[in-house]
């Protein structure tokens, strides 16, 4: 299978989202427009399409959920960029890069008010609340994320519920909505529901691997960012938790941005990224095996491809 193969829909997808990025006030149509012209392969509308085609799909049910996923999604790209000063995204200028953080705010809540337009005109109160929480998790791991900046008594425990909360809850949803509003049988939702919790915590353990290894050229914003901004990932915990370099780690971590050629060396000299690579390679795993009570059928290939570009990250 190929990438294009897995997303034969997404060109069509594309046209019908971009219809739904319409504002009254110019400044925050072009920074949508922007937002949504960046890249991005759509994984989590491509996952409610997916999922509801194992069952009974009906195009004009799963498509606008689908769009209000992706529209939810931006608008926390859009506020995490906020948070974290972000000047890049998939390679070009942020929202609150080019506009102020004001603007960037305001676009950012123009998406969620979007989001939730689409769901009140075209789903049920189940899903509408469903939605709604999955907004409040996020918001409340943010806030915790800011509090634990710059904490080296942060746990793994601390760090999977923050990857559980902040990135897969989404994706477990988008499996979620998907295989409801495809009417498949509770079993098999539950299995696709886990298969996107494990993929999205496969994603983000990958996506804090790759800030260590990548060029900004190929990640599309700044490597290494987040232990500068005090935000602690895996490969960071690894060296604080299990090796002899954590008292010298920690010391370095007292001034991440004039000592972060230093830090990136300690976690590339010490198997940080080894360990990293073998917990998202896991995830993987668990979601793969989550699909083995699925039919054998066209479906369940794309999401076994798709689980393995995930670790791939051809995109």
């Amino acid at each position: 299978m190929s990438w294009d193969q897995l997303t034969d829909e997404l060109d069509d997808f594309e046209e019908y989202l971009h219809k739904f990025l319409v504002s009254g006030q110019p400044l925050i149509q072009e920074s949508i427009i922007e937002l949504a012209n960046a890249g991005g392969k759509r994984i989590r509308p491509l996952l409610v399409i997916i999922t509801a085609q194992f069952g009974d799909y009906k195009k004009e049910k799963v498509w606008p959920v689908a769009a209000a996923i992706e529209l939810l999604h931006m608008a926390t790209l859009v506020h995490d960029d906020i948070i974290d000063s972000s000047n890049l995204r998939r390679g070009i200028k942020t929202v609150q890069s080019r506009c102020g953080k004001d603007i960037a705010v305001f676009t950012g809540d123009y998406l969620f008010s979007l989001t939730f337009n689409i769901l009140s005109e075209h789903t049920i109160n189940k899903h509408l609340g469903l939605v709604s929480k999955v907004i409040k998790l996020i918001c409340e791991e943010e806030i915790k994320q800011y509090q634990d900046r710059y904490n080296v008594e942060l746990t793994y425990k601390d760090y999977f519920k923050r990857v559980e909360n902040k990135t897969a809850i989404l994706f477990e949803t988008s499996c979620t909505l998907g295989a409801e509003l495809g009417k498949i049988r509770q079993s098999n939702q539950d299995n696709l529901a886990r298969y996107g919790r494990y993929l999205g915590m496969a994603f983000q353990v990958t996506d804090d691997l790759l800030d260590f290894t990548e060029s900004i050229a190929k990640l599309g914003k700044p490597g290494a960012n987040d232990f500068t901004q005090g935000v602690y990932t895996l490969p960071i915990l690894y060296v604080l938790k299990e090796t002899k370099c954590a008292a010298q780690l920690e010391e370095l971590l007292e001034a991440p941005i004039s000592n972060k050629e230093a830090i990136e060396k300690i976690i590339k000299d010490t198997s940080a990224l080894d360990y990293t690579s073998e917990v998202a390679k896991n995830y993987i795993q668990q979601a793969k095996a989550e699909l083995n009570s699925m039919p054998s059928d066209y479906n369940r290939e794309r999401l076994l491809f798709l689980a393995n570009q995930v670790l791939e990250r051809n995109f």
